[in-house]
């Protein structure tokens, strides 16, 4: 019996690393391309960046999709859009932790998901008009947009959005286990909404 469950764990174990290492080897993790400690700054008018609704969740739902509005005077194939969660992520909110940069002020984190400016508007490069449908996830914590030009290696910071929230972001979504007092025991917290 013992020699089936090392066979089925080795086999598992292959398919799991051939599975995620022909898609995304640990090196090729879509979000590790951006470069967000390079980040520089052109907040102006001439970009924005508008989320709606600002208040999620409202019957209870804990996944909800978004729509992203954003316009750039001087739009390229480059722009993105990244998502951030905590919504305030710029360096004086975390310039404690932060090592000491001459570039102040800073980006102090990355974003949870990004997208292309012209992924679903394909005239935004003419344009400069561009939408997104985003689905965003209760994480207990609120989100901010923002427009970025200059690719993942020099992004350039162009605007901000309106922050938005799920209604309790604070509320369990999903049942929790975790170890309990001895070693054999294990603890399971539902919670109904």
């Amino acid at each position: 019996m013992e020699k089936i469950w090392r066979v089925v764990i080795v086999m598992l174990l292959w398919l799991t690393c051939s599975a995620f290492g022909t898609s995304y080897p640990h090196n090729n993790q879509p979000l590790s391309k951006i470069e967000i400690h390079k980040t520089s700054f052109a907040l102006h008018n001439s970009a924005s960046i508008e989320v709606t609704p600002t208040l999620l969740g409202i019957k209870g739902e804990t996944v909800e999709w978004v729509t992203v509005k954003f316009h750039h005077t001087s739009p390229s194939e480059y722009d993105w859009v990244g998502v951030f969660s905590p919504a305030k992520f710029n360096g004086s909110v975390c310039l404690d932790n932060a090592p000491e940069l001459d570039g102040i002020p800073f980006l102090c984190t990355a974003p949870i998901k990004f997208q292309y400016a012209n992924f679903s508007t394909h005239d935004y490069v003419r344009t400069g008009n561009g939408s997104l449908n985003i689905q965003l996830i209760n994480q207990r914590a609120d989100f901010a947009f923002a427009l970025f030009s200059g690719g993942f290696s020099n992004p350039v910071l162009l605007a901000i959005s309106n922050t938005i929230s799920f209604l309790h972001p604070k509320s369990p979504v999903y049942p929790r286990i975790a170890q309990g007092k001895a070693w054999n025991e294990v603890r399971f917290l539902s919670v109904t909404m």
